[in-house]
């Protein structure tokens, strides 16, 4: 609506962009509160400490997803973060207290504590992204961010931490 006269000219039509690296499927989260980012298996040990199975995901070079190898090539990376860098990531955040680790080769904030499987290989998850926090789901078997194959490196590698950090090995 514009207001036209004189001094008292206002202009509301504006023009925003914004960069949103944000998938449109992603939900918001409602309510993340100091409980469900703290569970008591987010401690040093938390490999162990976890109160599920765990131990099964990784150790491979590239991951097994079937939409992998054309998608990694077509965003021009050849690996994901590995188990170490991303254990190593959990670690430093326990022990300064922290409840997020940035995601490598990304601007996402996983809330590490938030991870919690669903089944035996899908897990739930939040994520801080573009200012806000979303509840995300994985399948780490069939490589599966929200139902559906990442859209960007930084979707796999955010799929790849949430996995690492639910079912991976953990030293």
């Amino acid at each position: 609506m514009n207001r036209v006269g004189g001094a008292g000219t206002i202009n509301r039509n504006a023009n925003l962009t914004r960069n949103v690296n944000v998938n449109r499927n992603w939900n918001r989260a409602v309510n993340v509160n100091a409980i469900g980012v703290r569970p008591g298996w987010a401690r040093p040990g938390w490999g162990v400490a976890r109160p599920w199975n765990h131990g099964w995901y990784g150790g491979w070079a590239t991951p097994s997803w079937g939409w992998w190898g054309a998608r990694a090539a077509t965003w021009g990376v050849a690996t994901l973060a590995t188990a170490s860098i991303i254990n190593s990531a959990v670690d430093a955040a326990v022990a300064s207290s922290q409840t997020v680790i940035v995601v490598p080769n990304t601007e996402y904030q996983l809330l590490f504590g938030t991870v919690q499987p669903t089944g035996t290989s899908t897990v739930a998850f939040d994520v801080s992204a573009d200012g806000s926090v979303f509840q995300l789901s994985a399948d780490c078997q069939q490589g599966l961010l929200n139902g559906q194959e990442p859209q960007t490196a930084q979707e796999a590698e955010l799929l790849n931490a949430a996995c690492q950090v639910a079912f991976g090995t953990a030293a």
